[in-house]
Order: structure tokens, then C-alpha cells, then sequence
């Protein structure tokens, strides 16, 4: 019994010393930074209708700083460029909020002011997204999906009304 003991020991102990060590390589620990990182060939496949402001808009919205940061600031997701984002946070806050605040007369509808929420809610849940360490590739490219839908429908909601706006229709007597 007893040699059946020290055996049993003996056998324990050469099973667990285990001789070979694993290294890991740097190169297969960037290539899974890599995949993560958002390239311009990942935003240009994003698929969405992107809708411009009309000829007829533009003299309205030219008046409209806090559009037009935060339309420069989305311009530059297709670069991938998230500085607009994450650079000043009050800055970023201050812009949605004069967005909502400082829609033109012409322009100041409840639609308008729907799109305009919509887009200010994309946009934080795109800096929180961006922000997170444990976010993956696939939620930022939804997020920026988003982000680039609520800008293209506030763009199509400013051409409604712009368009409306510039019909004469005769109503008869």
C-alpha cells in the first residue's frame, strides 16, 4: 500500500511539471487591434441613402452654425475622424443644444424638431459607443449607420418643407 502511495505521488508530480511554455507573439495581438479599428473602406460600405440639402435650403440652413458644426462633424466620420465627438465633450453638448435651440423661423416645424432630436439622440448614442473600451466594430458601424440615416432624413425633412414652402396654389373662391 505504501509503494502504491509514493508511486501515485511520484506520478502526480512528473504530470504536472510540464515542461513546454506558451509565448504569445506581438503580431497576432495587433492584428486583433487592427481588426477592430474603423477604416474609410469600412464607412464606404456603409449602405444608406444619403440625401444632400436642396439648392432652395441652403440659403436657409448657411445661417445655421450649430448645423453646420455638427454637419462638418459628421462629414468627418467618413474619414474615420471621431474628434468632433470626443474632443470637448461641453463643446459637443453645447452644439446639440443650440441645434435644437436655434432652428430657423422658416424652418421651425414640429417635424423639423423631431429630425433634429432624432439626430442630437444618434449622435450621443454614438459618442457613448465610441467611448466604451468593450464596444466592437459591428455596434460602431451600426452607430455611424445612424448617425448618417437621422442627418440624411432631417436633410429630407428641411427639402419638404423648403419645397412647400415655395408652392403658390391658388385655392378657389
Amino acid at each position: 500500500m505504501r509503494f502504491f502511495k509514493l508511486s501515485l505521488v511520484v506520478l502526480v508530480l512528473f504530470t504536472a511539471c510540464k515542461k513546454e511554455t506558451t509565448v504569445t507573439k506581438p503580431e497576432e495581438d495587433l492584428g486583433v487591434v487592427d481588426s477592430l479599428k474603423i477604416t474609410k473602406e469600412d464607412i464606404s460600405k456603409i449602405n444608406y441613402q444619403d440625401i444632400a440639402l436642396d439648392v432652395k435650403s441652403n440659403p436657409i440652413v448657411s445661417n445655421w452654425q450649430a448645423y453646420l458644426d455638427v454637419s462638418n462633424g459628421i462629414q468627418a466620420l467618413t474619414l474615420p475622424d471621431f474628434t468632433f465627438f470626443n474632443a470637448d465633450v461641453d463643446l459637443f453638448n453645447s452644439t446639440l443644444t443650440d441645434l435644437e435651440e436655434t432652428i430657423p423661423e422658416s424652418i421651425n416645424t414640429q417635424a423639423i424638431k423631431a429630425r433634429v432630436l432624432v439626430l442630437k439622440t444618434m449622435m450621443l448614442k454614438f459618442q457613448e459607443i465610441e467611448s466604451l473600451d468593450t464596444s466592437t466594430k459591428t455596434e460602431l458601424l451600426l452607430a455611424i449607420k445612424q448617425v448618417f440615416l437621422a442627418q440624411s432624413n432631417l436633410n429630407l425633412q428641411i427639402n419638404k418643407k423648403v419645397e412647400k414652402d415655395s408652392q403658390v396654389i391658388v385655392k378657389p373662391y
